[in-house]
């Protein structure tokens, strides 16, 4: 038999205690030893070796690792053979290595350690206990199993406890269940076998908040033992979900792995066929083209993208956490930019949690809260009520404490007309009555003052049948919307005069309606769990501008005993699941994610930790459990939605940083892999030396890509589609402008070697050809500014960094070639020969316009003919 079925005496017994005198000091040392203490076991933190070990096993740092061991390895042999080895590479690499995952342990860290300060807010509130018959007062941690609580008004619940007793007693159990409306609980409740926790009334649970009444409890679940211990421990285990962004660079380190491999083996071969050909095969120089071949492999991986990801990561979580959002794993900052469907909780995080009047409606005139004037409609808001305000805080009925809200901004002080009202009789509230009573005398009249349900009151009030109809149709309006109405009324204790009625709501946050429109224009659906019924649920679906149909707003039941493929489709076209659990919201998660979205949870409750701590993206209320905010990637400092929105559009842009670095690094890579084989096939000796290799991965992957890694594009960024699951980092039209590129370089090189157009001199063959590659790439970081259709020079000097890594870069070549000669083995060039490589090379950034031109006007021309047959309304539609 489940605990909430037995009698509370029988509790007791079970734990060594007694309903009336509680527990004796010995009986708490050995129930802590017995049953746990009343703490949630701290998941253990990581040791600083395994964090440094998780870092490097990242995809893009296991590459990297590969790399520097295969350079060390070539350089190693080389001096051990002959002394004439390089390991400047080597180390460029491994300082790569270094500064990755210092970046990210050190982020990564910062972060953590700011999340257990904001743990630490609120926390050990005091509790009221009975213990060897005497009431005394103990820090919640001192809570055990068989303990013997007093509740009032305004306590925070400390553990799952069977009531002994209570008085009018209502619970706020959002934060476990969603549920926006207090749960009336009762002693003699009587609950069904595996009820859910919103079902069970003779049970308060930990977390929860009491809003009005009082009752007496016995302990029965502490710490780990309590419902909210038992999600925590789930929550506590490892994240299972790989980042979209480990997936795509795991593709990407596969693919370029074998493109290099096969571009190296290829080498190799023509290497060896040129060989034969010269007649110059032996041991030596088969070992040396081999050796090439393999520093091929290493050129082909872009060794700065690591520290490029690691650190345009970190810049944006220093940035998002000065708007409020603080980013507890580095990789989160771009996984949010890839967020398709935003799973959120109702109460709490698109709304206020807090019950607040809309409006007050006095003989069909509606007015704000702000202009309600002194009367009997105001004094019954003030003295009717046992709420009372600690600042903007309530403490006691939420619905009260709306009331005393309301008169605060029209500023009406409650406490001095509560004062001043000589108050001689109090019918308090009741869930039979629906109706609470206060009689008293004020400014020597005497008041007989009601408030409660609307038909309880309108009934009592002198009106015809037809004007009480006609009212209760015109409250019902605004009940079906899922708000409440509270209707006033007063008299001398015969006929009762209609005051009025308030309607209230748990108000939306300020800034989600926007938000939430933007999120749609920017392709991110929404879909609202939340344990609230079908109505309420509905109306805040209206109210936020998202479909509410009959398809679109479901309850959980509905959804539980669907088949896979019919849940599928049915998730397609559902904005709004009410009555959710824990267990729904996790389940619609796993199931999106199996449809190959990249899925965002947020909420503040117990009740969302599950389905937060398994989506792609967890996104937790500051405000919230902290539990919560234990299995969230994200902690809101500022609860604001509009939070997400920035958090979306900086991971967009890091994710598009991440494009233009890895569109320009593997033009490169192809382009002198091509310039190579091209070389070769015509039968001539590559023209790079490892020297001069060397040297193009300094500048290659150095600044001038990392500046390109550090794009500061505006929050439109949300303009762009939605990434998919499924989607590669490099697109099919970036590989299509990196095969083009790469291409016109190859023959532009080429043509030079075959027909010297630029007029070079014997002598100077090499260094024109070392100068036209670093000069085009120079000029192809231009293009790479734009990795989409968009003309580059729209935003030509915006990247200020860019800009001066352009220059110094371009001034920085021409010194070491004419200054430093023997460091390259180059020849000096004259001005006319650097003007006419200068215009050859930039003639990179004339070629991209034109293609990206074409490609504008075939795209542009084929949307035409699409809308001209209705093809793209019909998609939008869908």
């Amino acid at each position: 038999m489940q605990i909430y079925n037995e009698s509370a005496k029988a509790v007791a017994e079970r734990f060594g205690s007694n309903l009336y005198n509680g527990l004796t000091d010995r009986a708490v040392r050995e129930n802590a030893l017995r049953y746990g203490v009343n703490e949630i076991t701290e998941k253990k933190q990581k040791s600083l070796i395994k964090r440094v070990i998780e870092a490097l096993s990242e995809p893009m740092m296991l590459i990297l690792c590969f790399a520097l061991a295969i350079t060390f390895g070539i350089n190693l042999g080389k001096y051990l053979k002959g002394g004439n080895a390089d390991f400047y590479e080597c180390l460029g690499i491994a300082i790569a290595i270094a500064i990755s995952v210092a970046l990210t342990v050190v982020m990564e860290g910062k972060s953590r350690r700011a999340f257990r300060l904001l743990n630490k807010l609120g926390d050990d509130c005091a509790v009221k206990v009975i213990r060897a018959g005497k009431e005394t007062v103990v820090k919640k941690s001192r809570i055990v199993a068989g303990d013997i609580i007093i509740l009032e008004a305004g306590d925070k619940v400390c553990a799952d406890a069977l009531i002994i007793n209570c008085t009018d007693l209502t619970v706020d159990e959002s934060m476990l269940t969603g549920e926006s409306k207090p749960s009336k609980k009762s002693a003699k409740a009587v609950n069904k076998e595996n009820a859910a926790i919103s079902e069970i009334k003779n049970v308060v649970f930990s977390g929860s908040f009491v809003c009005s009444g009082c009752a007496k409890c016995v302990v029965f679940g502490v710490g780990d033992g309590a419902e909210t211990g038992k999600l925590a421990q789930d929550v506590l285990r490892e994240k299972t979900v790989s980042a979209p962004l480990e997936e795509k660079l795991s593709r990407l380190g596969k693919t370029v792995t074998v493109f290099g491999t096969i571009a190296a083996t290829l080498v190799f071969a023509l290497s060896v066929v040129r060989l034969a050909v010269l007649g110059d095969v032996n041991f030596l120089n088969v070992e040396n083209v081999f050796v090439e071949a393999v520093v091929l492999i290493v050129a082909a991986v872009p060794e700065g993208l690591p520290t490029t990801v690691a650190i345009s990561l970190t810049l944006n979580v220093v940035k998002l956490a000065k708007s409020n959002a603080l980013i507890k794993k580095l990789v989160a900052t771009e996984t949010v930019g890839c967020v398709s469907v935003i799973c959120s909780d109702k109460t709490g995080t698109l709304t206020q949690n807090k019950m607040l009047v809309d409006k007050f409606v006095v003989k069909g005139v509606e007015f704000s809260p702000e202009k309600l004037t002194m009367g009997a409609l105001a004094l019954n808001c003030a003295v009717n009520s046992t709420a009372v305000l600690t600042g903007k805080e309530v403490k006691g009925s939420a619905t009260e404490g709306a009331l005393l809200l309301a008169l605060a901004s029209a500023k009406k002080n409650y406490q001095k007309l509560r004062s001043e009202f000589v108050t001689e009789n109090v019918e308090p509230f009741s869930s039979e009555k629906k109706t609470m009573r206060t009689v008293g005398v004020f400014n020597g009249v005497k008041n007989d003052l009601y408030k409660g349900a609307p038909e309880k009151i309108v009934n009592m009030c002198a009106m015809s049948d037809t004007e009480k109809r006609e009212l209760l149709n015109e409250i019902s309006f605004y009940q079906r919307q899922g708000k409440r109405a509270l209707a006033f009324c007063h008299g001398d204790g015969g006929a009762y005069r209609f005051d009025g009625y308030a309607v209230i709501s748990d108000k939306l946050r300020s800034d989600v309606i926007k938000s939430v429109q933007e999120c749609l224009r920017a392709g991110v659906k929404i879909k609202i769990l939340t344990g609230d019924n079908v109505e309420t649920a509905r109306s805040v679906a209206r109210e936020l501008g998202l479909k509410w149909g009959e398809k679109n707003v479901v309850t959980a039941d509905a959804i539980e005993t669907l088949e896979k493929d019919k849940l599928q489709a049915a998730l397609q076209n559902i904005t709004v699941i009410a009555r959710s659990s824990p267990k729904t919201k996790l389940k619609v998660v796993k199931e999106l994610q199996s449809m190959g979205e990249v899925v965002a949870v947020t909420g503040d409750g117990v009740n969302d930790a599950p389905a937060i701590k398994h989506a792609d993206i967890g996104i937790a209320m500051g405000s919230g459990s902290d539990i919560t905010k234990e299995a969230g990637d994200i902690v809101l400092l500022d609860d604001s939605f509009s939070t997400i929105l920035k958090a979306i559009s900086f991971g967009r842009n890091v994710y598009g940083n991440l494009q233009r670095f890895i569109t320009f690094q593997l033009t490169v890579n192809l382009a002198s892999m091509s310039i190579i084989i091209a070389y070769l096939l015509m039968g001539f000796q590559s023209p790079f030396s490892s020297t001069c290799l060397l040297w193009l991965n300094v500048i290659m992957d150095g600044p001038l890509a990392l500046s390109l890694g550090l794009e500061q594009r505006p929050l439109d960024t949300l303009k762009g589609t939605i990434v998919k699951r499924s989607d590669d980092i490099i697109s099919k039209k970036m590989t299509a402008r990196i095969v083009l590129h790469s291409a016109y370089m190859c023959l532009i090189v080429t043509l030079q070697k075959l027909f010297n157009f630029l007029g070079v001199e014997v002598g100077q063959e090499s260094t024109v050809v070392i100068t036209m590659f670093v000069f085009f790439q120079l000029f192809n970081a231009v293009n790479c500014r734009e990795v989409l259709s968009a003309s580059v020079f729209k935003s030509a000097f915006k990247n200020k960094l860019f800009t001066l890594t352009f220059l110094i870069t371009f001034a920085l070549h021409i010194t070491i070639v004419e200054i430093f000669p023997s460091f390259f083995g180059t020849a000096h060039m004259g001005f006319s020969l650097w003007s006419k490589i200068t215009l050859i090379c930039s003639s990179v950034v004339f070629f991209s316009e034109i293609y990206k031109l074409i490609y504008r006007l075939f795209t542009d021309n084929k949307r035409g003919k699409m809308a001209k047959f209705g093809v793209i309304d019909s998609k939008s539609v869908a």
